[in-house]
């Protein structure tokens, strides 16, 4: 027979003085709990960020698309061969795409990506597309710059004429220059067709306390009279000026969604080797970076950290840094695959390759690695 009576079951024992009930293990669960809810948030949580990475890279020499990326007309060309390669920055996030705090952190570990606060792409009430129209325009004016810098280092002449773009609102331009104003001569110097046109107007109000500005305007020529104003510690006469370029020579881009000047030495060394006998690099893969001005110097870039990286995933042996950004690309650049030179100038850059090309690395301009100002050659 089965007793089926519920059976007793032992009382707890009453809690004696000085006994506490153990409660650790629930507290550790929700202590655990919270962590990972806090970890998760931080690695899910969006910031103000964005991520450098590796761009795209194009060959100067080849083809985009099917069609060559830059064509010369209206003078002899010569066949070329070898690669000069223009780099690029690809980047994550801005207005719309934030990136989280997991690829933030990601990125401090990875060397071929930096993390740079949004403004430095998007300032404040700027969108997407106001820095797409931007970038735009400076990849544009980068390459009649560049056209300009290579007849400049080939000694052929060109002219520039210099227009206002923008006059500044309560600047002593506003109500005396217009936009479209074409700028003829300051203070006496001649400004239309001269090559250094920018250079002399803006040395020009530097260094007076009033300025006439000879402009023509609708066909009619007149004097404006102007008086700098002090804006940190500079002077100025509030406007932005357009350079229109009439060259020798027609040269057509084929370059689409990739903006910003830091093409320019690239773009001006491709424009010289098609119009030159024989090929610049000697068939070698040379990849560089930098702004060029028309009178052939080179400025400093942003993301050569990346543009380094992928050249050399390209295949490049052969790196151009501008001075400045020495010590970015020697730190990242491996040295055991890419040789990295220094380029203060195009011509710099020209006799660099042509070196190269020849076998001779032993004379390249060094790139030190604190990225100080020196001329020494190789080691």
């Amino acid at each position: 027979m089965t007793d089926n009576a519920p059976r007793a079951v032992p009382a707890s024992p009453a809690p004696t003085r000085g006994t506490k009930r153990r409660r650790t293990p629930r507290l550790a669960t929700t202590s655990g709990v919270l962590t990972y809810v806090f970890i998760a948030l931080a690695v899910l949580l969006p910031v103000p960020y964005m991520l450098q990475l590796p761009g795209p890279v194009f060959n100067t020499l080849g083809d985009y698309q099917g069609d060559p990326m830059i064509s010369v007309s209206g003078a002899k060309t010569y066949p070329t061969a070898g690669r000069i390669d223009m780099l690029t920055v690809a980047v994550s996030g801005g207005p719309g795409r934030d990136i989280y705090a997991s690829q933030a952190l990601g990125a401090l570990i990875n060397g071929q990506q930096t993390v740079v606060p949004s403004e430095a792409y998007y300032p404040l009430d700027t969108t997407r597309e106001d820095v797409t129209e931007s970038n735009a325009v400076e990849m544009s004016s980068s390459q009649d710059v560049a056209i300009a810098a290579a007849m400049g280092q080939m000694d052929k002449s060109y002219s520039v004429h210099l227009s206002v773009d923008e006059v500044v609102a309560d600047a002593p331009a506003q109500g005396k220059l217009r936009k479209g104003d074409r700028l003829m001569s300051v203070n006496g110097k001649k400004l239309d067709s001269d090559p250094q046109a920018a250079q002399i107007m803006s040395k020009t109000v530097q260094e007076s306390d009033s300025v006439e500005v000879g402009i023509e305007r609708v066909g009619k020529k007149k004097t404006i009279t102007l008086t700098p104003a002090e804006v940190d510690d500079r002077k100025a006469i509030g406007i932005t000026m357009k350079q229109d370029f009439e060259f020798p020579v027609d040269v057509k881009f084929n370059v689409d969604g990739v903006g910003g000047p830091s093409a320019g030495t690239m773009f001006a060394l491709a424009i010289i080797d098609e119009l030159t006998p024989g090929a610049m690099t000697g068939g070698k893969h040379v990849a560089g970076t930098g702004e060029i001005t028309p009178d052939g110097t080179v400025g400093p870039i942003g993301g050569a950290r990346q543009k380094v990286a992928a050249a050399t995933e390209k295949g490049a042996t052969l790196f151009l840094s501008p001075a400045d950004n020495c010590a970015e690309v020697i730190a990242a650049a491996d040295q055991s695959k890419i040789t990295v030179a220094r380029i203060d100038t195009l011509d710099d850059a020209q006799t660099t390759v042509e070196q190269y090309a020849a076998g001779n690395t032993s004379d390249l301009p060094k790139c030190p690695a604190d990225g100080a100002d020196n001329n020494e050659k190789g080691q």
